[in-house]
């Protein structure tokens, strides 16, 4: 196993769509709806926003839309800035079934990625979600 890590990590340094999948199955270290790894998984970035410095109305409007299941708001969210911390709001998929999960990542190197929400969706705000966001490109893990 240590082998087949080392291999991945070596990966993930040159292809950041692999970094970015190996970063969310540590996070949430196995699948929300199936309960196992994420063999056969798919991931999508849905959207992005900037951590600001201070106070936010935005800010809780993208938690807000996520909890909410306000995926036409939650779609409006695309900025990101490499200079800042940030927030990302991924889709996972699972034999048709979706999970949300946001991550906050940071400019600072030394400060690793972090698990900040996650939710499994009922079928039918999966659909909806993967209406909203159709043109979503999709990463295999």
């Amino acid at each position: 196993m240590g082998i087949g890590l080392k291999t991945r990590r070596g990966e993930a340094a040159n292809d950041p769509r692999r970094a970015v999948a190996q970063v969310l199955a540590e996070l949430l270290a196995g699948c929300l709806v199936c309960r196992s790894g994420f063999s056969g998984h798919d991931y999508a970035l849905l959207a992005t926003w900037v951590v600001p410095s201070k106070g936010d109305s935005c800010l809780a409007g993208f938690f807000q839309a996520i909890k909410d299941h306000q995926w036409a708001k939650l779609h409006e969210f695309q900025t990101w800035l490499g200079s800042a911390d940030n927030l990302e709001a991924y889709a996972i998929r699972c034999s048709q079934r979706v999970t949300v999960a946001v991550v906050k990542t940071h400019f600072e190197l030394l400060q690793g990625a972090r698990l900040i929400y996650s939710e499994p969706l009922p079928a039918e705000e999966a659909l909806k979600l993967l209406e909203t966001f159709a043109g979503l490109e999709w990463h295999p893990f």
